[in-house]
């Protein structure tokens, strides 16, 4: 089978959740036997290295700035249009996109996320096999949750305004595409109740998990939590930690550390000593990071889909100390292979208990391992799409 993937941030390097599980599901795809062209914009986030992508066979790219403006957004808020959506389309893209599809045979082709279905118009003329919408979360969403959590008056009121158009562009894309992969159960039934016609199917996101759990070490009660911090729901999460919770957990336990990782840091998070915070900023490599904690906490309180970091941490043997929006979409369960805290202060007494008795967690981390390896293996994502794939192209 031979499919186009179209993505709107490069899979090159997988930097965070979304480029991970776009290479692989290439990965997967072409470890099967299939043959995959991937087409990516290269973003002033996302920007493709050029000397990388030289290295990789059946890629393309284009650059695209989708940067934030206040004129454009102001005339998007006016036209009644989606910002987030319209920075992502431009006419010279679209025949690059256009070119790629007349010079190729292609049997299906496959959208990663709705930012790239402004090109489905384009895609859909000059292409009539089956187009699968690839959803990574229900983005409204995420911006209706933010919208909840504001606290200014007249911001709360533009979020909602945002989250509202965002809200008809994705239930028009879930009309338009001929099957919807959903990353997670949760995700797909959202999809389902605003696009009762849209053909949906979940199909998670895959994660290679590790074979053994990690080897001991000393316990250094070293807690950390990493990701793209441009992204508003880590953020906004990371804001209330540090504000209702490692305050008082540093008060009982002064030794405690905690590591703050990850790319485009805002300049609001600064190291401290006195409570042992140290904002680490973007590190060479996550797995690393990762290991050196003893735990992982992933504040979250608005967000879809799945945090593939959670996973990730899973996969390695990291205990995790979520919020229930943490654990949406996977399936775990508390205290049994992840730790899941409502409010602050049963996260403070969830943190104060492993530094306490760290043996606590050494069973949570196994079962989280087993968790990822039984709902996320490459092999299992991969025939799933496959499935789909040639279903949709018999019918």
């Amino acid at each position: 089978m031979r499919i186009l993937q179209v993505c709107h941030k490069s899979p090159f390097p997988p930097s965070e959740g979304g480029p991970m599980a776009m290479k692989a599901i290439r990965d997967g795809l072409l470890t099967t036997g299939h043959q995959v062209h991937t087409f990516t914009l290269s973003t002033p986030k996302f920007t493709v290295n050029e000397s990388m992508a030289t290295q990789i066979s059946h890629f393309s790219h284009s650059f695209l700035d989708t940067s934030v403006y206040i004129w454009p957004a102001f005339r998007d808020l006016c036209l009644n249009r989606s910002h987030h959506i319209s920075r992502f389309y431009n006419s010279k893209i679209a025949l690059q996109l256009q070119q790629l599809l007349q010079k190729s045979s292609f049997d299906a082709v496959l959208i990663e996320s709705i930012f790239m279905m402004p090109y489905f118009g384009m895609i859909r003329k000059y292409f009539s096999g089956p187009v699968i919408l690839r959803a990574h979360n229900v983005e409204h969403l995420i911006w209706e949750r933010i919208a909840a959590n504001e606290g200014n008056m007249l911001k709360r009121r533009y979020l909602r305004i945002l989250a509202k158009q965002l809200k008809r562009f994705e239930t028009n894309c879930f009309l338009q595409a001929d099957a919807i992969a959903a990353i997670s159960n949760i995700d797909a039934a959202a999809i389902q109740k605003l696009a009762p016609e849209a053909d949906v199917e979940t199909i998670a996101f895959a994660i290679e998990s590790k074979q053994s759990p990690r080897p001991e070490k000393p316990f250094e009660a070293r807690f950390g939590h990493i990701g793209s911090m441009d992204w508003t729901p880590n953020s906004e999460g990371i804001d209330w930690f540090l504000s209702h919770v490692w305050p008082q957990v540093s008060m009982q336990f002064p030794a405690a550390e905690f590591h703050l990782a990850g790319r485009n840091m805002p300049s609001r998070f600064t190291s401290n000593k006195a409570i042992n915070l140290f904002v680490d900023g973007e590190v060479e490599s996550a797995e690393n990071f990762m290991l050196s904690l003893e735990a992982m906490i992933v504040p979250l309180f608005s967000g879809s889909g799945v945090r593939i970091k959670i996973a990730e941490a899973m996969s390695l043997g990291i205990p995790v100390i979520t919020t229930p929006v943490g654990s949406e979409g996977l399936h775990v369960t508390h205290r049994k292979d992840i730790i899941v805290c409502s409010d602050a202060t049963q996260m403070i007494s969830e943190i104060c208990q492993v530094i306490s008795d760290p043996a606590k967690i050494h069973g949570i981390a196994s079962e989280g391992m087993n968790t990822i390896k039984q709902h996320h293996s490459p092999e299992l994502i991969t025939q799933k799409l496959i499935s789909l794939f040639e279903r949709k192209m018999k019918s």
